[in-house]
Order: structure tokens, then sequence, then C-alpha cells
């Protein structure tokens, strides 16, 4: 144990020796999304407090803050690789971080398959409605305005009109 470890928790650099050590659990267990400085931040200060509260008789306060950065770490990894349901109640903390920082989320296509549809007859256009030209084209001369199709629906539409 050096002597840092053994430093109370008033006199311990917090801010400094736990972004360090947050960033090296980082590095270690394969986060590779980039994290602003000021959420390295609030995740150490968050350790901070809870290392405080979690620590127990015999253990010193770096060695907790350790195990808080360490979790912590964990979440990141989880957060930034996978796009699993993170439901935990104890990680709602981490989680309202990662939103206020927009920490990047993982996400997966779904598998998807191809299949065939084929539609009933009912679905085709009659042949009445099919306009066919002189060389087979699909697009008829046109000698005047009134051979315009739907001429003669908008004609009919137009009189119907001029009756009501």
């Amino acid at each position: 144990m050096s002597l840092l470890d053994a430093l109370p928790r008033f006199l311990f650099p917090t801010r400094r020796r736990g972004t360090r050590w947050l960033r090296e659990l980082l590095r270690e267990v394969g986060v590779r999304a980039p994290l602003s400085p000021a959420c390295l931040n609030e995740l150490v200060m968050d350790a901070a407090t809870a290392a405080e509260l979690a620590r127990g008789a015999t253990e010193t306060y770096a060695s907790s803050l350790r195990k808080q950065l360490e979790a912590r770490a964990r979440f990141v990894h989880r957060w930034t690789t996978t796009d699993d349901a993170i439901t935990a109640p104890e990680w709602s903390r981490w989680i309202a971080i990662a939103h206020k920082h927009l920490l990047p989320r993982a996400w997966a296509i779904p598998q998807t398959s191809v299949s065939e549809s084929r539609r009933d007859r009912s679905f085709a256009v009659p042949e009445d409605l099919i306009v066919k030209g002189s060389r087979g084209n699909g697009m008829p001369t046109l000698r005047s305005v009134n051979e315009l199709p739907g001429t003669e629906i908008l004609s009919d539409l137009k009189r119907a009109g001029d009756k009501s």
C-alpha cells in the first residue's frame, strides 16, 4: 500500500487521481467511445460519494473509490457496446449521467428476411385503361387536346357540376 492509498478522504486528490484511474479502467475494459471531461468528472464525483458511503471499517478510501470506479467503467462499457435494456435500479444515476452527457449508445440492426409477395388479379390494371400507341411504346400520338386520357371523365364531371 502506497502513502497515497493511506490518505484520509479529505486529503485524497479525488478528482485528479479518480479521473486517471477511471481512464485506465475504461481502457482496460475496452471502451473506445470518447467521454467528455465533464462526463468523466461527474462519474468520478458520483463514485467518490458512493465510496464514502460503502466503505468498510478496515477499507481505505482509495480502495473503496477504486471499486466504485470499476463499477462505473463496467457500466460505460456495457452502455457503449450493447443496446440491451438496462433496468438495474442502482444504475439509474449512471444512466442519467450518460443521457446528460450524450454518451453514445450502441445499437444493432435486427436481422431481416425477404419474403415473396404475389397479388391476385384484383390488383391488375384493367385492359381498357391501358393506352398503347401505334409504335407500342405505351404513349399514344395525340392529334388534339380532346384526345387526352381522362378528357371524357372531366367533361362529365363538369356537366354534373353545372346541373347542381
